[in-house]
C-alpha cells in the first residue's frame, strides 16, 4: 500500500520561501572559477566572509577580492567592485604558545576591514572579521567564524602570491584590535 503525503506538505516543500530557509550557508562567497584564499561562515549568522583570487595572481595577471553576504552571485559587499582595483595588506599575527596566523585588510568608504585566521597548539583554529571606523581602535563589528568551518588555502602558489602584498603597520605592531 502506497502512503500518500497530504497536499499541504507538498505545497510547503515546493515553495521558494521554504527552499531558501532550508538551504545551507555557502562555504564561500568566491565565484565558481575563482580560488578561495580564506573563507568561513560567521557564527550566529547566515553570512559568509571570503578572500578570493581571480585569474593568475601568482604572475600579477589577476586580482584578490573580498566578498561578504549570503549568496555568492550577489554579495552584500564586494571589494573592490568589478573592474576596479583595490589594495589589500597581509600581515603576520604572532602569539605566545606556538600560535600564529595572518590578517588580510583593506580600507573602503571610511572603514577598515580585517579578515583573520589564527591556528596553533591543541587544534586551535580561530578566524573572523573585524570592522573599524578609520582612525579608531575599537571595532564597530567583530564576528568570529563558526567553529571548525574556516577554509584556508593550502595552494603554495596562491600563498606565495599573498606574501607579495604589502604589510599593515598597525596590525604588525599591535595585532588584532581589542574587543
Amino acid at each position: 500500500m502506497m502512503k500518500t503525503i497530504p497536499t499541504i506538505a507538498l505545497f510547503l516543500f515546493a515553495t521558494p520561501a521554504f527552499a531558501a530557509a532550508a538551504s545551507p550557508v555557502p562555504a564561500t562567497m568566491c565565484a565558481k572559477d575563482d580560488a578561495v584564499v580564506f573563507s568561513c561562515p560567521l557564527a550566529g549568522s547566515t553570512k559568509v566572509v571570503s578572500i578570493c583570487a581571480a585569474g593568475d595572481v601568482a604572475h600579477d595577471k589577476g586580482r584578490f577580492y573580498y566578498a561578504y553576504g549570503r549568496d555568492a552571485t550577489k554579495p552584500e559587499l564586494a571589494y573592490p567592485t568589478a573592474g576596479a582595483t583595490g589594495e589589500f595588506t597581509r600581515s603576520h599575527l604572532g602569539f605566545a604558545g606556538n600560535t600564529g596566523g595572518y590578517a588580510y585588510a583593506f580600507t573602503n568608504a571610511g572603514f577598515k576591514y580585517v579578515v583573520y585566521s589564527v591556528s596553533g597548539a591543541n587544534n586551535l583554529q580561530d578566524g573572523g572579521l573585524v570592522v573599524l571606523k578609520d582612525g579608531e581602535s575599537r571595532p564597530v563589528k567583530r564576528s568570529s567564524c563558526q567553529p571548525g568551518a574556516v577554509i584556508d588555502t593550502e595552494d603554495d602558489t596562491l600563498i606565495d602570491a599573498t606574501l607579495k602584498l604589502k604589510r599593515d603597520p598597525a596590525l604588525e605592531k599591535s595585532g588584532l584590535p581589542a574587543r
